[in-house]
């Protein structure tokens, strides 16, 4: 699924709504960040929260910003929602899980945060709950797929026809998100690698291990999204409500499993490249241990020298000659002489 242009989000997000700064105590900003009701006509926005869809064939979105109280306080209002989707929506549960109780079908589905200008901030998390013509959403800090579905509802473009299709579309704009991401993160290793290959006077001064962490988070979020996509797979379908989420269900997996397998390229790149980086530190290192070797065995004669003529007893060579230090010095150099000599037919 293509991701919508990215415009201004005319519906609010976290600073205004319908292009209006939000007044905190007004009612139309009690924690929604946006409400729509689908019918055949398309996608209308909402300035009170829509929860309940009017006429055959019209269902409603709401979602809600979770750090907000009165929007924990409209949840706990709403009437035929499951403890356990309620708890999921006020406790900050950040493992990813699909439930389905009482025809209502709920859980905990990845994202990722964003910064103010759009660009991804980390890991983030996106609470759900739908039955057959309503959908809730919420979550704690921006992020970036849902606001890709936000925007698909209100340009049209997309398939949102139920609550089971939109969380099936959100998840594809997720995977989409993260192979955006993982683009910008092989350029950002080929970069280093190109650093590299310069044999840099200071290889640890890559950036190298921030960008294995990140791609090492990213596929532990799609591995745990895959393996709940299984799960719920293996349980069988949904509640008919969530049909269209449980029939998409086996070509979700196949397209997390894709990006898996992509996020497992650079993956093995950065650790080929780590070892790469261990391989030019350790040769620095071994050149700099020869050299100091080196060095140490020539100095070993001439301290020896040096200590035996610096005894206090009866007797040195030279102990009485006026050209005695000079005669030193001379064997001293000799002596490393000698040594550099067998160095070097040793091959060293």
């Amino acid at each position: 699924m293509q991701r919508p242009d990215r415009g201004p989000l005319r519906c609010g997000g976290d600073a205004q709504v319908n292009d209006r700064p939000i007044d905190p105590w007004d009612g139309r900003a009690s924690g929604v960040l946006c409400s729509f009701r689908f019918d055949a006509g398309g996608a209308r926005e909402l300035a009170e929260p829509g929860l309940a869809p009017e006429g055959r064939g019209s269902w409603t979105w709401t979602h809600l910003g979770l750090g907000d109280v009165r929007a924990v306080a409209l949840l706990r209002h709403l009437p035929g929602l499951p403890a356990e989707a309620l708890d999921l929506f006020v406790s900050g549960e950040t493992r990813i899980q699909i439930a389905e109780e009482d025809g209502w079908v709920f859980g905990v589905l990845p994202d990722l945060e964003r910064d103010l200008s759009g660009r991804p901030q980390g890991s983030g998390r996106l609470v759900f709950a739908l039955e057959g013509r309503r959908l809730l959403t919420g979550r704690l800090h921006p992020l970036l797929a849902i606001d890709d579905l936000r925007r698909a509802a209100q340009t049209g473009a997309g398939t949102l026809s139920g609550p089971a299709p939109a969380m099936v579309a959100h998840v594809r704009f997720f995977i989409d998100r993260v192979e955006q991401l993982l683009d910008d993160l092989a350029q950002q290793l080929a970069s280093i690698e190109d650093y590299v290959l310069t044999e840099p006077q200071n290889p640890r001064d890559t950036g190298l291990s921030a960008l294995r962490r990140q791609i090492a988070r990213l596929r532990r979020e799609l591995q745990a999204l895959r393996t709940t996509l299984a799960g719920t797979l293996a349980r069988g379908r949904l509640v008919k409500r969530a049909q269209g989420l449980s029939d998409a269900l086996a070509e979700l997996i196949a397209a997390v499993e894709d990006a898996d397998r992509d996020t497992g390229v650079p993956q093995e790149r950065g650790r080929l490249l780590h070892e790469e980086i261990d391989t030019l530190i350790n040769s620095a290192t071994n050149r700099s241990m020869r050299a100091l070797t080196i060095v140490s065995t020539l100095l070993i004669p001439p301290t020896l020298v040096t200590g035996a003529f610096g005894m206090n007893l009866k007797g040195i060579p030279f102990g009485d000659s006026s050209g005695g230090f000079a005669a030193v010095i001379g064997l001293c150099a000799m002596v490393v002489a000698a040594a550099l000599f067998v160095l070097r037919r040793m091959g060293m």
